[in-house]
Order: C-alpha cells, then sequence, then structure tokens
C-alpha cells in the first residue's frame, strides 16, 4: 500500500524506537541482585508493553509485600536515567526511515505507555521529539495499551482517521491497541513472542525498519 494512502505514521517507543527493553531488562536484573531477590531476563517478559505503574505492583506482589519496593523502583530509574543521559541505542533503519516520512511531509507521532518525564528523558540525546507532530503517553489516558484510547487520542489530535494511519510496534499489547483503534499496524518484534492471533491481523511483520519501505510500495 502506497505511502500516499497514510495521513499519518505512530511509533512506539520503547522497543520499537529505541532498543530500550534490553536497558529496562538489565535494569531490573542487577537491581534484584543487589536487592537478594530472584528476577530473570525470562520474567521481564511479562513487563514488555506494560506500563510501569503495573509492572511495579506485579513485581511487588512477586517480592512479598514487605520488599521495599519504593527503594527499589529508585534504585531501577537511577539506573536507567544513566543509561539515557549517555543515549539509548536506537533500532536498526529507524533514523532512515523516520527521515524518509519527513521528507515525504507525513505528519509523525509517538505513542507510548511511559510517563511524559520519561518519554522526554528517553528522546533527550535525540532530534526526534522535535520532529513530532503528537506525543501520547501514559498520563495522558485513563486506559493504557492494551486498550485503544493512546491510539485513537493520536488521531484525534492529529485531525486524522485510524483507518488512514500506519502504527508500528513490536509488544503485544502495543499490537492489541493499535489493531482495537483500528490502524493499520505493522508488526516489529522485539524481547517478545508475539501472538499468532494478533500477528494474523497485522498489516505487515518486518524485522527492522530497513524493511518498511517495502511495505510501502
Amino acid at each position: 500500500m502506497p505511502l500516499t494512502n497514510f495521513d499519518a505514521v505512530l511509533f512506539d517507543k520503547d522497543g520499537t524506537i529505541f532498543d530500550s527493553e534490553q536497558v529496562c531488562c538489565d535494569a531490573w536484573v542487577t537491581t534484584a541482585k543487589a536487592f537478594d531477590v530472584k528476577f530473570t531476563p525470562e520474567m521481564f517478559k511479562r513487563f514488555v508493553g506494560v506500563p510501569t505503574q503495573q509492572c511495579n505492583q506485579m513485581a511487588h506482589q512477586e517480592f512479598g509485600l514487605g520488599f521495599p519496593m519504593e527503594r527499589f523502583i529508585q534504585e531501577t530509574r537511577n539506573y536507567i536515567s544513566a543509561k539515557k543521559r549517555l543515549g539509548l541505542p536506537i533500532k536498526q533503519g529507524f533514523t532512515g526511515f523516520f527521515d524518509y516520512l519527513l521528507e515525504n511531509k507525513v505528519p509523525v507521532g509517538v505513542v507510548t505507555s511511559s510517563s511524559y518525564d520519561s518519554a522526554i528523558e528517553s528522546f533527550q540525546q535525540t532530534d526526534i521529539m522535535q520532529a513530532l507532530d503528537t506525543l501520547v503517553t501514559f498520563d495522558d489516558i485513563t486506559h493504557p495499551k492494551p486498550a485503544p484510547d493512546c491510539y485513537l487520542l493520536a488521531c484525534q489530535k492529529l485531525a486524522v482517521s485510524p483507518q488512514r494511519v500506519l502504527v508500528f510496534e513490536d509488544s503485544n499489547a502495543g499490537i492489541e491497541a493499535s489493531l482495537a483503534a483500528g490502524c493499520h499496524t505493522v508488526a516489529i518484534p522485539d524481547l517478545v513472542e508475539l501472538q499468532p492471533r494478533l500477528l494474523a491481523d497485522c498489516f505487515a511483520i518486518i524485522n527492522s525498519f530497513d524493511e518498511a519501505y517495502a511495505i510501502l510500495e
């Protein structure tokens, strides 16, 4: 489907634009060791695409109600913030594809389960933020992914129909949200295995943004 068939392109942030899910995983695993509790990369996969507050609640139940969760959360935040200050690694091919959209004057936006402050922190070492036409974060909605609210709000802000919007997502929750909103959804897998039932409804499945141009021919 040609690029001209779309009125806007929206991206998830973590795991889609940035190779940050691994950074977050490392933060949790490293901090858990320091606090002498068990937390593995396999356990982290349950958190991918889930709002941070919900992840913290899930972990608190896992670690026990007497666990000093606030201190643990602060340590993971310190770890991630330090990585963000250095600049998060950007996913293969994203910069070139993003520039391609800007050159073709396609409105672009980011729809993330992160808070606004966390999103700003992620973009601090890039020029991406200044080029966005819209940014929807966890702070803007009541029902996060997998509910469609975040994508519907982004479309509303851009004054476009969801049916004419292309979305790139890496998580099951994000793909489900985009599909439920009625957007054309491209799955770009990262750490978590994506559910076949969701992939079956996707517009395309790609391994990196280097393959994104081909789906717009």
